[in-house]
């Protein structure tokens, strides 16, 4: 009972490292879809956000539609104003939750916020059905490197994941 009782103290440290160990790390790249909320729906489900084109102060939804969870496969193309866009092909679950957010909020705005600045507001004008978010710019290319380490190029994602081959010395 002795040795028991002096072990405790080293296992009651290691306890925060065990729970540090089960943690998910966060995504290198912070993607989230928001969509238009209201005023008067108020603080505990919607956030202001200033937007600047239009120039319009507008309230969104707390609870983003799709995050950088729901991403399978990316391509990048270059953006507006030297940014960089892209296309997300998402998981069926994510691709099932922009088709409910198209279909039920046609006529109001989508926002895209990278990293927790505002990136695209897009005004929701069709049904999306195959499961790909437009996002029109907004990346910054150092973000758009951490991206490609994440996810694959739609097209190519076979070859995600291997090593480039080695160039022979002459």
């Amino acid at each position: 009972m002795r040795p028991l009782i002096r072990l405790l103290p080293a296992l009651l440290l290691l306890i925060p490292l065990a729970a540090e160990a089960g943690q998910k790390k966060p995504a290198p790249v912070s993607i989230r879809l928001f969509g238009e909320g209201n005023e008067n729906e108020g603080p505990t489900f919607v956030t202001p956000v200033e937007l600047t084109n239009p120039q319009k102060r507008i309230f969104v939804s707390k609870v983003p539609v799709v995050t950088e969870r729901d991403i399978e496969a990316f391509y990048p193309f270059p953006g507006r104003d030297g940014m960089i866009g892209a296309y997300f092909r998402l998981e069926p679950h994510g691709s099932d939750k922009l088709e409910q957010f198209t279909t039920e909020d046609r006529g109001k705005l989508g926002i895209v916020m990278i990293n927790g600045r505002v990136a695209a507001a897009m005004k929701i004008d069709q049904r999306v059905t195959d499961g790909i978010l437009y996002v029109p710019g907004g990346f910054l290319p150092n973000e758009a490197l951490l991206l490609e380490a994440k996810y694959p190029i739609i097209g190519r994602e076979s070859e995600f994941g291997k090593k480039a081959p080695k160039e022979k010395k002459q």
